[in-house]
């Protein structure tokens, strides 16, 4: 069944997205292409239809965390290049060869792990060979150690069975002016590494920039930018240098309504009311990915008018205090994040209240909230 906008759903508005691509597109150098991140599920909006309307209005590339995520896309009709930005198990490189899926590699024995397998189908595997400024997560580690780090990228371009495509690095990305020379500090060292295999002819596509440093620092652009949030209005609200629009709103309705006097249990715990109140009931709780830390704090719009969650939230339900609106019913619609007659509730707002990102937001919301697609 397809409950469409019965119980709760995620508009997803398609325009919109289509607005912020064109948008950064216009912001960003005309020398640098864009890589759109939609790992995740596209942070939790459906990658799949997410993908298919970037490709229509211009994106020529793409990146997942994971093979799995990737091959997704090409089972439904994504043709441009796809970055896989984690590791490729060695069971699937044949299948990312065939399907012209690239890898990062983080060392030379990766490359020729790869290369290896590679060789047996007589063709390549395209890689980007990563760079650890300061995340120590993923890449060939550079701090106080660019001439060894240069040495092995240098080893891993002779590698047979694979073609390097590219050079990336992921930025920890310091928010506060006040650590922005850290910054700067990754930039160089990124900068300085790829200057020098420059230097001996290595010269291929870089790129390092995720959608914060995309917005706090666009002269950094290199050849491409990798951006995930800032398409899907997601970005974390310290960058105020350049932002996009929401493209998402999560919305439930009222599925009951209960008046109740004062010092009246409501809800696990439980809480108690302090004068008669008037209660909605609506469908949906911490089991569809709303946080639990968010009882009796939160707010909802209804009619325009925001009303807070009282109590605890439920797995599948969740009171809300309607007594100060007028002329509520059952089916009326209820706005989680989005906006209502005037209104709104931001998905940072919600966030912000948990110590959260929107980013976190989305992409907890779980498979029982329908997505809607609004074009």
């Amino acid at each position: 069944m397809d409950y469409k906008m019965d119980r709760a759903w995620l508009e997803v508005d398609l325009n919109v997205l289509r607005n912020n691509y064109k948008l950064i597109r216009n912001f960003i150098s005309d020398k640098s292409e864009i890589i759109t991140v939609v790992k995740a599920d596209a942070y939790g909006l459906g990658a799949v239809r997410c993908a298919q309307t970037l490709e229509a209005c211009g994106c020529k590339f793409f990146a997942t965390a994971y093979f799995e995520e990737a091959m997704e896309l090409r089972e439904n009709g994504i043709v441009s290049p796809i970055l896989v930005l984690g590791i490729i198990p060695d069971e699937y490189i044949v299948s990312a060869i065939k399907n012209n899926i690239e890898t990062s590699v983080s060392s030379y024995d990766d490359a020729c792990r790869i290369g290896k397998i590679a060789e047996s189908t007589d063709k390549r595997l395209g890689v980007h060979i990563a760079a650890d400024v300061g995340m120590s997560r993923f890449g060939i580690t550079l701090e106080n150690r660019l001439d060894e780090a240069a040495s092995e990228a240098e080893k891993i371009f002779s590698v047979n069975g694979i073609e390097v495509k590219g050079i990336l690095s992921h930025m920890t990305v310091m928010s506060n002016a006040f650590e922005r020379e850290f910054d700067y500090h990754q930039i160089n060292l990124f900068r300085d590494f790829t200057n020098m295999l420059y230097a001996k002819g290595f010269k291929v596509p870089r790129h390092c920039s995720c959608s914060a440093m995309t917005s706090l620092y666009p002269e950094t652009s290199f050849d491409y930018i990798r951006v995930g949030a800032l398409p899907f209005g997601l970005q974390n609200p310290l960058y105020e240098s350049f932002r996009t629009d929401e493209v998402i709103q999560l919305k439930t309705r009222v599925w009951h309504i209960k008046e109740v006097p004062l010092n009246t249990t409501v809800g696990y715990g439980p809480h108690y009311t302090k004068r008669r109140t008037r209660l909605a009931v609506i469908p949906v709780g911490f089991g569809d990915g709303l946080h639990r830390s968010l009882s009796d704090r939160a707010y909802v719009l209804i009619n325009g008018k925001r009303a807070k969650i009282f109590g605890k939230l439920c797995m599948d339900f969740t009171m809300v205090d309607i007594t100060d609106i007028d002329n509520v019913k059952c089916g009326d619609s209820v706005t989680l994040f989005g906006s209502d007659n005037g209104e709104s509730i931001s998905i940072k707002e919600y966030a912000d209240l948990y110590s959260g990102t929107a980013c976190e937001v989305s992409t907890s919301l779980g498979k029982r909230i329908n997505r809607v697609y609004l074009n």
